[in-house]
Order: C-alpha cells, then structure tokens, then sequence
C-alpha cells in the first residue's frame, strides 16, 4: 500500500520501507534505526510519514538550516498558506492566555493559520484561539507523534488532526518529551512562520529561541509589551528593549505590518474596545439552551473569564455531583464555552 511519500510494502504482518527510502533515512542522525516499528506507530495514531523534497513537504521548511529529513504529520498542511506563529511561556497568567486566544482567533478570521508548540499556556491558547476562529492551526510537538504531551490537550490535537489543521513532529513515535528535543520542534516553528508573534515569555522560556532563530532567518518578530514589573514578560520585554522584535498590541498591528487583509469583523471588534456601541447588549450574552442543560447552563453561569474555579466548588454550588459537574464541563468546552485549566479548574470562554 501507499502511505504519504513513503511507499510502504505488506509482507505479511510487517511493515516495510522500499530499500531507496531506508537509505535515504540512514543518512540522518537517529534516522537509522526508523523501520517497521516506527512506521506501525504512525499508523496506529492516523500519522502519515513526509519525506525532505517530496511534494508534500513544506516549502518553507527547505531553507532553514539542518531541514527535518522527515515529518510525521497528522491532519494536513496546506502547500501555501500564511501562517504566524504564537509563541510564549508556558507558566503564562490568565490575561497573556486570553491575549494569545485574541491573537488565536483574529489570525484565523483573516485566514492564516496558527502555527505554535502545542504546550501548557500560551500554545495551547493560540491553538484553541485558531479553532475557536474557525481557522486552522499546526501544532509541533517535541515528541513522537503517538505521544500527547502534555496529556490534556489530547482532545486539542484530536482536532488539529481531523479539520482544524495538522499535529507535527520529526521525532520518531514512542519518543517521550526531552528537554533536547524542544530547540528542534521551535526551529521548525519558526521555520514554518512568515512571523512569530511572542505574547508573554519570562527570560528563560523557550519562546525566545523561537524568536532568534526566526529573526536569524529575516523572518519578523512581534512582541507583546508587559508590565515591567512582570517576571513573566521580561524575556518578550527584552525582545523590545534591544530591537530584536517589533510592537504587537493586537493582532491588528501584525496584519497591518504584513500587508495582509483585516476583515471588517476585526476592524469592528477594535471599535468596540476604544467605544461601546448603542447596541452593545447590557446583559451577558446567555448559552444557548438548546444545545446546553439546565446543569450546564447553571455552571457557565457560575464561571467567570478572569479567575479559575474548581470542579469540586462548582458542583458545589451547583448543587450537583461533581461527575455529572465535570461531564457537563467538558461538554462545555468541546462547545467552545469554557476553558479547561491544569488541575480540573475552569474558565468561562
């Protein structure tokens, strides 16, 4: 059978390369050893394996330095699309993850695709940002491709694979998480961005070696400004403070640099941020009760956007069990409602 373009062989139960292939893998660091088992692994986890020069393979990817020899792909990139990378700390507050869904979101609705590391904080927020949009977005791990990391965006990559855009690895299935392996997933992040867009990043974070590399590459970096008295935003503070980035106060001021169209949906949303127009509405904006119980109308009511609360307080104040409180809360955010944060607490969207 045919699968991407490598073209795999059925011998019996094994899973074979065409001999061209395998040589051609042997020639890289740590690509010796990919045989059946790794190709079995992809194909247990819906991934497809893209050659370096195959029609398949992102262009942009050809002219960084050291080029992954291969990906193992879920979902699908798109052969040209613009994308922007959305980068930042993993440790980030609730107001750089609300700014990094804004970016997220906005970036979708004009068209481009949403490209970050699909970690904890700001990753994840860009990710869900883009598919909140109804855009696409890619995520790049740094580990196997069969490995969720972390393990509560699985349901996050499960979507990036079938619609919302494409999960990303060059690092062999089963391969856990190592620190080593996140400067390589970041410089094929920078690599498949036209920009990287740096939200919040403290001074060690690994968003800031994104940013070099891309910058190293001619690529424009943005970053957010943060309060200076915020150790979470000294590294996108210093990013500023020496040039190495231009200001970003929205997605507006990327698209705007870039050249690229803003929808009017955009354009009207700044409106109403600097003046609330007569028709803003003077209530909050209720669930829609045909798509959502009395329960888990009862918990959205309960959340707010700032301040996470815990499904134990919520069931409690909802007086329901908290099962029956943390199912309705994931079905909460599968609708777009809420967002989960590490720890079973939760945000209204």
């Amino acid at each position: 059978m045919e699968q991407g373009p490598i073209a795999l062989l059925r011998d019996g139960d094994a899973l074979k390369l065409k001999p061209e292939a395998r040589q051609y893998l042997a020639q890289g660091p740590d690509l010796h050893e990919l045989g059946a088992y790794a190709l079995e692994a992809a194909l247990r986890c819906g991934a497809r394996v893209v050659l370096l020069g195959d029609e398949g393979y992102p262009e942009r990817l050809c002219s960084i330095p050291n080029p992954p020899r291969l990906l193992y792909v879920r979902g699908g990139i798109a052969a040209e699309a613009r994308r922007v990378a959305v980068v930042g700390s993993r440790d980030a507050d609730e107001s750089a993850l609300d700014l990094a869904h804004r970016f997220g979101d906005a970036f979708a609705r004009a068209g481009v695709e949403v490209v970050s590391g699909g970690a904890r904080g700001i990753d994840t927020a860009a990710h869900e940002g883009a598919l909140w949009g109804e855009g696409r977005s890619v995520a790049v791990l740094g580990s196997g491709i069969d490995v969720d990391y972390p393990p509560e965006n699985r349901t996050l990559f499960e979507r990036l694979a079938t619609g919302g855009g494409a999960v990303v690895s060059e690092i062999a299935p089963g391969t856990e998480p190592a620190a080593r392996n996140f400067p390589r997933r970041n410089r094929i992040v920078a690599g498949l961005s036209d920009a990287v867009v740096v939200v919040r990043a403290a001074l060690r974070s690994g968003a800031l070696i994104t940013a070099a590399q891309a910058g190293a590459r001619g690529t424009k970096v943005y970053a957010v400004p943060g309060e200076p008295s915020n150790w979470r935003a000294e590294g996108s503070n210093a990013l500023l403070r020496d040039g190495q980035a231009l200001v970003a106060t929205g997605p507006i001021d990327v698209l705007t640099d870039l050249g690229w169209p803003i929808p009017e949906i955009l354009v009207s949303a700044a409106a109403t941020r600097t003046g609330v127009p007569a028709s803003y509405p003077s209530e909050p904006i209720q669930p829609d009760r045909t798509v959502v119980d009395a329960a888990g109308v009862k918990l959205w009511q309960l959340l707010d956007g700032r301040t996470p609360a815990h499904v134990d307080d919520l069931a409690l104040r909802a007086q329901i069990p908290a099962r029956e409180a943390l199912g309705k809360l994931a079905e909460l955010e599968l609708k777009g409602m809420v967002v989960q944060r590490p720890g079973k607490y939760f945000l209204r969207r």
